[in-house]
C-alpha cells in the first residue's frame, strides 16, 4: 500500500473522529457501552492524526512534527487510564490540546489545510480549557468537542479529496 494510500485513509479517521467526537459531546459519560464509543473515537483520532501530519509533514516543518508528536503522546496518555489511583485524562488531554495547537501553528502556516481548520482547533482548545476548568460553564466543554469535531473532520476531508487525484 502506497503512502498516499495511507494518508488518504488517515483522512477518512480524521473524518469519522471528528463526526464521533462530535456525537460524544452529546452522549451522557455514564452510559452503557460509553467507553467503546470513547475508545473507537479516541483510535480514529489517532490515525486521523497520523494523516493529517502525513498530508503535509515537509510544509509543517518543526513545529508540525513537535505538534503531532505531542498529540500522539496525548492520546497515548488517555488511553493510560490511571497510574496509582490516578487518572491521567487531564494531563493526556492538556498534552493533546497542547500538540494539537502546535499541529494547528503548523497548518496555518503549511497553508495545506483551509484557514478555518487550525482556528477550529485553537478555538475548540482555548473553550475546552475554560469549560473544563471553570465551575458552571461546562456547556462550553460541550461546545469544544463539537468546534473540535467539526475542524477535524474537515481536516479529514480535505486530505480524502486532496489525495484521491
Amino acid at each position: 500500500m502506497s503512502s498516499t494510500n495511507l494518508i488518504r485513509l488517515g483522512g477518512l479517521a480524521a473524518i469519522l473522529a471528528g463526526i464521533l467526537r462530535g456525537v460524544n459531546s452529546f452522549v451522557p459519560s455514564d452510559a452503557p457501552s460509553v467507553e467503546i464509543l470513547y475508545l473507537l473515537t479516541d483510535i480514529f483520532i489517532l490515525f486521523g492524526t497520523i494523516g493529517i501530519y502525513g498530508f503535509q509533514h515537509q510544509e509543517a516543518r518543526l513545529w508540525g512534527f513537535f505538534g503531532f508528536l505531542l498529540a500522539i503522546i496525548g492520546i497515548a496518555v488517555i488511553r493510560t487510564g490511571a497510574i496509582a489511583g490516578a487518572s491521567l485524562y487531564s494531563i493526556g488531554a492538556l498534552i493533546f490540546a497542547g500538540g494539537l495547537s502546535l499541529l494547528a501553528v503548523a497548518s496555518w502556516i503549511a497553508r495545506k489545510l483551509p484557514r478555518w481548520v487550525p482556528i477550529s482547533w485553537v478555538l475548540s482548545t482555548i473553550v475546552g480549557f475554560i469549560g473544563y476548568f471553570i465551575p458552571g460553564l461546562s456547556l462550553l466543554f460541550i461546545i469544544s468537542g463539537i468546534i473540535f469535531g467539526i475542524g477535524f473532520a474537515g481536516a479529514g476531508i480535505k486530505v480524502w479529496s486532496a489525495t484521491s487525484k
